[in-house]
């Protein structure tokens, strides 16, 4: 696997190096749907106005906390935790903010956290700079794949955005558990801003390699549905997120996903007559059922969608 070096997205907007950046692009979504980007457009001065917010609440007591819990299930919001040491498998040892931006309508403020008092206002305007990075990045993607420039973005209809934030405290035993066990997004691109290295991507030979973390870059990951779209052209690779003993790392990932009722299906232009599609259609609440079902069978969930999976009903 190449180096994670950053991806200077300014050159989109001069002919002569235009070129080149959407190669760099390619290149990282065919060999491992990784890849980090700067000069991204995003102010950095907001970027480090969340991460200021972030390390406020997470600073809290846990009752101050806790004022914010949601519910544990896949599309809850607000505060959560979950800290477990295990010898045989690998668990989890973090705590997180989850919250719901876009669609306005999906908004739930009770969840939001008050304290401190400009989060609000931040993660407002936070979220909203970041809605059209992803969207330069899937017109590059879309091209860079043969198909018109607004493909991905009308496959994937209506945008979706959701925030998390983490926050990894240091850990007794960081050889018994993770701070996130490995796995791929189940969304359809993933922008995440790093505080303090922990972010690891599969490599070869079953290896993981470290995601470095470069001042005001943001790491950018293909998630489940790009690679159901892109009929397995283009993979969501596996990820995790390891801890230490001795320092707190946090991070702050927003999700771009589909409408709960968008059809997702490969690419007719992407299907390749003698083998055909790879992947079946579905509607994008069928994957966030079965993620809630954990009906996988220890393999990633997109497999579960394959045509020639016994998991598929």
């Amino acid at each position: 696997m190449a180096t994670l070096n950053p991806i200077d997205l300014s050159g989109l907007n001069d002919e002569r190096l235009a070129s080149y950046v959407r190669a760099q692009i390619a290149e990282a979504c065919e060999k491992n749907g990784f890849f980090q980007v700067i000069n991204h457009g995003v102010p950095v001065e907001l970027m480090d106005r969340l991460k200021q917010v972030g390390r406020k609440f997470f600073d809290l007591t846990k009752d101050e906390k806790l004022a914010y819990a949601g519910k544990p299930v896949i599309g809850s919001e607000g505060y959560g935790s979950r800290m477990v040491l295990d010898e045989t498998e690998p668990k989890f040892w973090r705590e997180f903010v989850e919250l719901h931006t876009l669609p306005l309508s999906e908004r739930h403020y009770n969840y939001w956290p008050q304290q401190p008092a400009e989060f609000r206002e931040t993660v407002e305007k936070y979220t909203a700079a970041l809605l059209d990075l992803p969207q330069r990045l899937l017109a590059v993607i879309s091209e860079s794949l043969g198909l018109k420039p607004s493909y991905l973005k009308e496959a994937l209809g209506e945008p979706h955005q959701n925030i998390v934030f983490q926050c990894y405290p240091p850990c007794p035993e960081p050889g018994k558990t993770l701070g996130l066990p490995a796995h791929s997004d189940v969304v359809a691109i993933t922008i995440l801003m790093q505080e303090g290295d922990g972010l690891e991507v599969a490599a070869e030979n079953d290896t993981w390699e470290l995601v470095p973390n470069h001042p005001n870059a943001f790491v950018v990951n293909l998630a489940d549905q790009i690679e159901i779209i892109t009929n397995g052209r283009y993979k969501s690779a596996n990820h995790r997120a390891i801890v230490n003993n001795d320092r707190t790392r946090r991070s702050y990932v927003t999700f771009y996903h589909p409408a709960k009722d968008q059809k997702i299906f490969p690419a007719p232009e992407l299907v390749d007559e003698k083998v055909g599609p790879v992947y079946r259609e579905l509607f994008y609440i069928e994957y966030l059922q079965a993620l809630a079902a954990e009906r996988f069978g220890g393999k990633r969930l997109v497999q579960s969608f394959a045509i020639d999976n016994p998991l598929v009903s």
